[in-house]
C-alpha cells in the first residue's frame, strides 16, 4: 500500500510540473522529495512527515537530485609497513674473485639438495647496521618472522634468470689429440673462462657473471669423474705420463670425451658491489672423439 502511495506521489508530480499547468501564485507547487524523510517513512510504521521540511534541489532534473549518498571511506587493515631492510648474498669465500674456483673455510657445510654450495646471506638495516645471517639454497624463502614489506624494492637475478643467459660450455683438448693407446695415459683438459653478460632489468643497469667452478667428465667407456679444476696443456705429455687430469681406457675402439662445466654466478647493480646469486648452472661442452688402439710386440731374428 505505501508503494502505491509512493508511485501515486510521483505521477502527481510529473503532472504538475508538466508544461502547461500552471498554479496561482498563493499556492505552492507539490514539493520534491526528500531523501531522508522518504526513507523513515519506508522502514517505520506509521511514520509520517512534511515535505515541508525538505530544502528545494538546486536543479528538476531527477538525475541531480536523486544522487545517493557515498558510503564513507574504510581505512586500511593495520598499518603501512615502510621498507627499511636490504638484503645482501655472497660467497662466504670468494664473491668477487673469479680466479678462485674452492672454499675451505667451513668442510661440514652440507649442500644445497641441488649439489651446489650454499650462499650467506645477511639482512641489513638501510644504514648498513647488521641484523641477521643465515644460509641460503635456491628456493629458500625468506625469514617468515619479518614481513616481505620490510624489504627495500632491489633488482635480484633468480637462478632460473641466471641460466637463462648463453653460457658457453668449456671446450676440451687432449694429448694426443685424437688417438690413444689402450692401457696409455691420454691427458685431457679444458677451457677455463669466466663469462659476463649485461641486463637491464627495471631500468638498472645490471652485469652478470658465469664463474666456472667445477668439471664433471665423462670419458665416453662408462668411466665419469668430477673436479674443481679444469687441467693444462701438457706440450711434452707422453702415453706413459699419468697426471691429474688424464685417463686410461682399458679396451680399443672410438669414445666420445665431453664435460659438464659447473658455473656459479654473480651479479652487479649499478656498479654496486658483486652479490651472489643462490644454485648453478650446468653447461655441456661439444664432445671429442678418442680412437684406442692396441700395440702388439713381434719378436724379429737377426739373420
Amino acid at each position: 500500500m505505501k508503494i502505491q502511495t509512493f508511485v501515486s506521489e510521483i505521477l502527481l508530480y510529473v503532472f504538475l510540473t508538466s508544461p502547461g499547468v500552471t498554479f496561482p501564485t498563493d499556492i505552492a507547487p507539490f514539493a520534491r522529495p526528500c531523501p531522508q524523510l522518504d526513507q523513515t517513512e519506508l522502514t517505520e510504521t506509521n511514520a509520517e512527515h512534511s515535505y515541508a521540511e525538505c530544502q528545494s534541489p538546486e536543479s528538476d532534473k531527477f538525475e541531480v537530485w536523486n544522487v545517493p549518498e557515498k558510503a564513507p571511506k574504510r581505512e586500511q587493515d593495520g598499518p603501512k609497513v615502510k621498507p627499511r631492510l636490504k638484503i645482501r648474498d655472497f660467497y662466504e669465500c670468494h664473491t668477487g674473485n673469479s680466479d678462485v674456483t674452492g672454499c675451505d673455510s667451513n668442510p661440514d657445510r652440507p649442500s644445497c639438495p641441488d649439489g651446489s654450495r650454499p650462499i650467506t646471506r645477511q639482512v641489513l638495516a638501510l644504514d648498513g647496521e647488521f641484523i641477521r645471517q643465515f644460509s641460503v639454497c635456491p628456493g629458500d624463502p625468506l625469514p617468515e618472522d619479518i614481513p616481505e614489506e620490510s624489504y627495500i624494492d632491489e633488482p635480484r637475478i633468480t637462478l632460473e634468470a641466471f641460466r637463462s643467459f648463453p653460457i658457453k660450455g668449456s671446450t676440451v683438448r687432449s694429448t694426443p689429440t685424437t688417438f690413444s693407446l689402450r692401457n696409455g695415459y691420454s691427458h685431457f683438459w679444458a677451457s677455463q673462462e669466466t663469462q659476463l653478460f649485461d641486463s637491464n632489468l627495471s631500468g638498472a643497469e645490471i652485469k652478470i657473471k658465469a664463474i666456472p667452478i667445477q668439471w664433471n667428465w665423462n670419458y665416453g667407456d662408462g668411466t665419469t669423474r668430477n673436479l674443481s679444476f679444469p687441467g693444462e696443456p701438457m706440450p711434452h705429455h707422453t702415453l706413459r705420463d699419468e697426471t691429474p687430469t688424464s685417463h686410461s681406457y682399458g679396451e680399443t675402439g672410438t669414445f666420445k670425451v665431453g664435460v659438464t662445466t659447473l658455473y656459479r654466478g654473480e651479479f652487479s647493480v649499478d656498479g654496486g658491489a658483486w652479490q651472489a646469486i643462490p644454485g648453478q648452472a650446468a653447461v655441456a661442452s661439444v664432445p671429442i672423439e678418442i680412437d684406442v688402439w692396441r700395440t702388439e710386440k713381434e719378436l724379429i731374428a737377426n739373420d
